[in-house]
């Protein structure tokens, strides 16, 4: 009888635990509120209550347009497409009569913080952008959408009325589909019936690489600066088509923290930031508060987060005359767990979620139009900021690489930002900007905060601690030359602003029966020389420099121009003036149609000193203990910026790979910590037996404690035991040398196959984390090195810039008839540093005649 007692108490427990999972409507919606019956809720369109079980995409999508079919008040627009092909789409709310005059209000809306306009506050409507889920994972967020949606379609009264005949709200449901549609199948598909709230049930920890990223495993909420991926291009086109007053962003961060909201660390916010911004914040703020003291939920602001970097989407509003607000709710993963907080659910969590639109949107009613004049008064301070700043323009411009100078004009282009044709030959600082080739950014514009921002280098800080990067000045990335202007007299700008296009490439001199050669100085020239080998051309490398004279003109050819022959080949010479044709037109490459193999100056065509290359066959090992966003980033290239095939394997199967049938082998960050000794003999193999292998970050740090090639590494910083810090401020000893995310000066050998492409000896590189090697006492074997006075941008302390001082930045080792590439920073950050790609793919393709 005391054995029955015992598991009727034990199945109660269990039906309980799994009852007090779910939580009908009247638990999140406010009750003071009447709602339109013929709206129905979520809990009556899926048939469960919200938390009961995460929603996946298609579901959202499907409620939000059942909700457009039955509303009035709600309109829906795709904005863009994901790699995966999912719709991203906003839903737009507002008054029925508002509804009928959408494209005038925004017009109106517009106008208002324009220069010399005469509208009142009183006439514009505000504009609202409420922003859920960036992080896949983060699923309280999109899962809180929904109701969102339902309370902006369906409720009735004074309040909702006021709400909507003087704001439109844009409601973007899932910021990342991709990285959702990953987390939200593995929590449902490892979800019982019987909840367990194990901190270490398999539910919440998802498999390599997780649902937090997009499809090439990038954090999109880096990208808002960068505009490397569609989903963030067109959201920014979508911002700037609306310019809202308000922009939420919603999140979550560990499971036993309770409820962030901002503002931030006072003391880490970026100076570009009017104070009128953290002023407004801070009033908003207090409406989080209210509304969260309401439902009784814990919460703090003014800690661990800040708005420094501007690539985020709590931040990208602050340097566009919004007020962004991020908020952070305890993520549970699941639909039951134990925290150090007591036993915590996915529906408290949307509830939260839904609880600060709410505040949101009680705000922007009560401060509509201190909201208006903010993003007025914005605009028009940064003419005044303009007119004052001693530098009155950018110049920049690299006539050796034309695709990317106009990616860099094209991103310019979608942050609003005008751009000039310079029209007269400069030199300025030893660089010589061409006329017709070079470009011109005057300070004179609405832009002028992000202006600076972009172009801006900074060395004084108030805070050492950053939530993110402490720099990104983008024509470094990019590696285009550019200058401060501080006088426009001896400046010529075109009368009409300039928007990016794509260069074509030209085959001078027209058909040829002897040879093409292209140089290997454009960004694109991966893809034009792969396209060639594709089609089964033999292409070869020139390794010294030579001259010839082509239609009258003497041409220069450098180190890395491509030479393809005519003769020989499996295509005939009219197919493959075809090919080259149509590569030049992709790629923006030019091709030089060779009429005599005898040079001018320097080697022939036939010399020796062009080395075959051959077509690469590219292994990466992907999952275990590797960095998903380390190897996304090289994915990408290949995948999207060069069109290259790039075979991705799970690092545990590298026993059953053939490894033979593969060129190079790329070991993106990681600890490799998963691999047996059989593994590692396996690659040395393969390495003596003449292969390529990449080690990125820290593994090159591995293949050198497994005996691959002889770098080493300095000595971390230690604690400065010379800092006194109070005990509430102790990680302040830590945070005073790390690197969060620095641009430093390196020199480089342009004649070392590593660096050919590139016409200058220096380049800048990014650097994030305090690992530098040890410099080789091997001949040739650091072709790029950090410079003796390294220091660009960003926040970096005395004692670790001294550690990278003269250090390497490549390692270059042979390894019996193969070769080691070390490369100790990350070529591809973010998938926006292109100006070091090159020297990635370089290694790629000319790895193997590295002597």
């Amino acid at each position: 009888m005391m054995k029955n007692k015992i598991i009727s108490i034990s199945l109660l427990t269990c039906i309980s635990f799994f009852t007090n999972a779910r939580e009908n409507m009247e638990y999140f919606l406010p009750n003071n509120v009447s709602y339109n019956k013929n709206i129905p809720t979520p809990e009556e369109f899926f048939g469960q209550a919200p938390g009961e079980w995460h929603l996946n995409y298609e579901q959202v999508l499907s409620y939000l347009f059942e909700l457009d079919r039955l509303s009035e008040r709600a309109v829906i627009q795709e904005y863009a497409r994901t790699y995966e092909n999912r719709p991203l789409i906003q839903m737009i709310f507002t008054s029925e009569d508002n509804q009928k005059n959408l494209e005038t209000l925004k017009t109106r809306h517009l106008s208002f913080s324009e220069a010399g306009s005469k509208l009142r506050a009183e006439e514009v409507p505000l504009v609202v952008t409420l922003g859920y889920g960036i992080h896949g994972n983060e699923s309280s967020a999109t899962n809180s959408s929904v109701i969102t949606a339902y309370y902006l379609a369906a409720a009735n009264g004074e309040k909702i009325e006021q709400l909507l005949n003087n704001t439109i709200v844009l409601v973007d449901p899932c910021l990342n589909p991709d990285g959702f549609t990953r987390h939200s199948t593995w929590a449902n598909m490892h979800q019982s019936y019987v909840a367990t709230g194990s901190p270490d049930s398999r539910q919440f920890n998802e498999v390599w690489p997780g649902g937090r990223t997009n499809h090439y495993w990038f954090d999109l909420n880096r990208d808002y600066l960068l505009l490397v991926h569609p989903e963030s291009r067109e959201r920014v086109a979508r911002f700037h088509e609306w310019k809202p007053n308000i922009v939420t962003d919603h999140h979550e961060m560990g499971a036993n923290s309770t409820f962030f909201f901002q503002p931030g660390v006072p003391s880490r916010n970026n100076p570009l930031t009017p104070e009128k911004n953290y002023e407004l914040t801070r009033k908003i703020a207090g409406y989080h508060a209210r509304f969260l003291d309401k439902i009784g939920s814990p919460y703090f602001s003014e800690e661990q987060y800040d708005d420094y970097y501007y690539g985020k989407g709590s931040s990208y509003p602050d340097i566009n005359g919004s007020v962004g607000i991020l908020f952070e709710q305890a993520g549970f993963r699941g639909r039951i767990r134990n925290t150090e907080n007591g036993v915590k659910t996915l529906a408290f969590a949307i509830r939260n979620q839904f609880t600060v639109t709410l505040s949101t949107l009680e705000s922007a009613v009560d401060l509509k139009n201190e909201l208006l004049d903010f993003q007025k008064e914005f605009y028009t301070e940064a003419l005044e900021l303009a007119g004052n700043d001693p530098v009155k323009a950018y110049l920049f411009g690299d006539e050796n690489d034309r695709m990317k100078t106009q990616m860099f004009i094209d991103l310019l282009n979608q942050h609003q930002i005008q751009v000039f044709q310079n029209q007269k030959t400069v030199s300025k600082n030893s660089v010589q900007y061409k006329a017709n080739q070079s470009f011109l950014v005057p300070v004179q514009q609405t832009q002028y905060r992000l202006i600076k921002s972009i172009f801006g280098k900074v060395s004084t800080f108030t805070d050492s601690t950053f939530y993110d990067v402490s720099t990104w000045t983008m024509p470094f990335a990019y590696d285009i030359p550019f200058t401060e202007i501080t006088n426009l007299k001896d400046i010529q700008q075109s009368a009409e602003e300039v928007q990016s296009k794509k260069p074509e490439g030209q085959i001078i001199g027209g058909k040829s029966n002897l040879a093409y050669l292209f140089r290997w100085n454009e960004f694109l020239t991966p893809e034009a020389l792969y396209e060639i080998q594709k089609a089964g051309l033999i292409t070869k490398v020139a390794t010294e420099e030579f001259t010839f004279e082509l239609d009258g003109e003497k041409e220069n050819f450098s180190y890395g121009t491509i030479l393809v022959p005519v003769g020989g080949q499996r295509l005939n010479a009219s197919r493959i003036f075809d090919l080259v044709t149509r590569v030049a037109q992709n790629t923006g490459v030019d091709f030089y149609a060779m009429k005599t193999g005898l040079s001018e100056e320097g080697i022939d065509l036939g010399s020796g000193r062009f080395e075959v290359v051959k077509r690469p066959e590219v292994l990466m090992l992907v999952g275990g203990s590797i960095r998903s966003s380390d190897a996304g980033e090289i994915w990408h290239m290949f995948d999207q910026r060069y069109k290259i095939p790039l075979c991705l394997t799970e690092s545990n199967r590298l026993g059953s790979v053939n490894l033979d049938q593969f060129t190079t082998l790329i070991l993106p960050g990681g600890s490799y910590r998963e691999f047996s000794d059989s593994d590692v003999y396996k690659i040395k193999t393969w390495v003596q037996n003449g292969g390529t292998l990449i080690a990125c970050k820290n593994a090159a740090s591995w293949i050198s404690k497994n005996e691959m090639g002889k770098t080493t590494f300095k000595k971390e910083m230690e604690n400065d035991s010379t800092l006194h810090f109070s005990y509430a401020n102790r990680s302040k000893e830590y945070n005073t040398h790390y690197i969060s995310g620095i641009i430093l000066h390196a020199e480089t050998d342009i004649t070392h196959p590593l660096c050919y492409g590139y016409t200058r000896n220096n380049l800048a590189v990014f650097k994030t984390g305090t690992s530098v090697a040890e410099t080789l006492d091997i001949n040739y074997a650091e072709p790029v090195k950090y410079t003796s006075e390294p220091f660009v941008s960003g926040y970096v302390s005395e004692k670790n810039l001294e550690r990278i001082k003269n250090a390497p930045v490549v390692s270059v080792q042979s390894f019996g008839r193969g070769t080691l590439l070390s490369f100790h920073e990350n070529m591809i950050f973010r998938g926006f540093w292109l100006g070091t790609n090159k020297m990635f793919m370089n290694g790629v393709f000319f790895g193997n005649t590295i002597d």
